[in-house]
């Protein structure tokens, strides 16, 4: 029975259909944002965390986003934790991290042989266009990818510039392997995997005259020797240790894909560590690996589309995921200079799901 007040009936105030809409009108439109293509996404989260600082009082120059891992830029000393916590808790969100007023923003560039890969966060176009022409002009051959992000405030170390983006360029020049120069402050890592002693030093040596006044930090690996005498014949295809023929190449990706479709190599939420079916996957691979001696793979790992918590990047997360896949692969028997890893956080179409915390396998 309703309530009236003489002879009128109560007007009651639909609270719970409201409390309802509260609840759901905020998680319709997340999932409507994990649909979107990843530079949709980056714009949308950008706008929101910048008027997310806005309304909080806290005045910055923006802020970028790598998928949904965001770099605060421009905001006071004393006031970086707030702007942490402020864009952290923006819908969508998975990790802040900050760039202080006139602090230099990472830079890197890696070799891979055939490309020369450039990332960071520089202040203007023009600074990156000078960037990309300056790696260009020691190409030789090999393709420009460009990953640089324009935030205004932003500016490299120290000591790094046209000039010296070219002179670490020609440095890397004809030394085979992937070698990554990161530059962090005063400090200069060398990371990634050389033929050789030899070729390690040639690094360092090339590096430490190409940009003098760093801190060299070598995290450079040497790939495993192969053996030199006595001399053998290349071996038969099919044998053990000889490179997949073209035929058995595909016989061995299509059943890997089907395997990893039924099956897939799945990870716990914001963790590298397998579940138990991602970790009876990983067995069935190796399964398939041993069978194909000489077998070279890729190992691509990815994350969620969402919020994370706060521990790791998107782009760390994922590559953990796959050197976790690669190094249960390696105890397995499965040589360790046959597998490549990457790690490519949410991917260009981010999922929304528990199945896109996976890694992919290709064989190369």
């Amino acid at each position: 029975m309703s309530e009236s007040t003489g002879d009128r009936p109560a007007i009651r105030t639909p609270w719970l259909p409201l409390g309802a809409a509260a609840l759901i009108v905020p998680t319709v439109l997340a999932g409507i944002t994990l649909a979107w293509p990843r530079p949709q996404i980056e714009a949308d989260l950008g706008q929101r965390a910048a008027e997310a600082l806005s309304a909080a009082g806290i005045a910055s120059s923006g802020v970028e986003f790598s998928g949904r891992d965001a770099t605060i830029v421009g905001v006071a000393p004393g006031l970086q934790e707030q702007a942490q916590t402020v864009v952290e808790e923006v819908t969508g969100v998975r990790v802040a991290g900050f760039l202080p007023t006139g602090g230099a923003a990472p830079f890197g560039l890696t070799e891979t042989g055939d490309s020369i890969v450039l990332t960071g966060t520089v202040g203007s176009e023009e600074e990156r266009s000078r960037l990309v022409s300056a790696a260009a002009a020691q190409a030789g051959g090999r393709s420009i990818d460009d990953e640089l992000t324009v935030q205004p405030g932003a500016r490299l170390p120290d000591g790094i510039n046209p000039t010296t983006v070219t002179a670490i360029a020609a440095a890397l020049a004809g030394i085979p392997g992937e070698i990554t120069v990161s530059v962090s402050g005063p400090t200069l890592t060398l990371s990634g995997q050389v033929a050789d002693e030899a070729a390690r030093s040639a690094v360092a040596q090339r590096i430490g005259a190409a940009v003098p006044g760093f801190t060299l930090d070598d995290r450079l690996t040497v790939a495993a020797p192969v053996p030199t005498a006595p001399t053998a014949p290349a071996p038969a295809p099919g044998a053990p240790g000889a490179d997949l023929d073209p035929a058995t190449k595909q016989t061995l990706q299509t059943q890997l894909s089907e395997l990893l479709a039924a099956t897939p190599i799945s990870f716990g939420p914001n963790s590298p560590q397998l579940t138990p079916q991602g970790g009876a996957a990983v067995a069935r691979v190796l399964d398939l690996l041993r069978a194909a001696p000489g077998a070279r793979i890729q190992i691509d790992g990815y994350v969620a589309a969402g919020p994370g918590d706060g521990r790791m990047t998107a782009e760390e997360l994922s590559t953990a995921r796959a050197a976790t896949v690669r190094d249960a692969l390696v105890a397995g028997g499965i040589p360790a200079d046959r597998i490549t890893i990457r790690g490519l956080g949410e991917g260009t179409n981010p999922i929304p799901s528990p199945s896109a915390r996976r890694v992919e396998i290709t064989v190369v």
